[in-house]
């Protein structure tokens, strides 16, 4: 099995307009859908990301703090996945539920192992 890294990307915080219904509707689809692909040995982690952080970059012999992209889309969480290759990866994230919501986009990169890192 292959490793893949999936970048949850929305708009600012998409969950922050939600109702408390809506919420716990989004909680249990996507549970669900971690949980059974924890179940099947295909999910390695899932983690929201907080929306606040920095980006850093390196100018003119210094690192700084920007600069910023134009978007506002933010990575918002994130799966470590397993898949035979990345076509498989594709499949099974057109399964996550967040695309019901049509708020949500999610990269998907093949994680490529170096001898001697980890």
């Amino acid at each position: 099995m292959k490793e893949f890294m999936l970048l949850i990307r929305s708009e600012e915080n998409p969950k922050a307009n939600l109702s408390p219904e809506q919420m716990q509707n989004h909680i249990e689809k996507v549970g669900s859908f971690i949980k059974r692909l924890t179940n099947e040995g295909r999910m390695k982690s899932a983690q929201p990301l907080e929306m606040e952080g920095r980006i850093l970059s390196y100018q003119n012999g210094k690192i700084v703090d920007g600069p910023y992209n134009e978007t506002k889309e933010v990575i918002s969480g994130y799966y470590h996945l397993l898949a035979k290759d990345l076509n498989e990866a594709i499949e099974i994230t057109k399964g996550d539920p967040r695309f019901e919501e049509g708020i949500w986009r999610i990269e998907i990169r093949p994680i490529k192992k170096v001898e001697g890192i980890n």
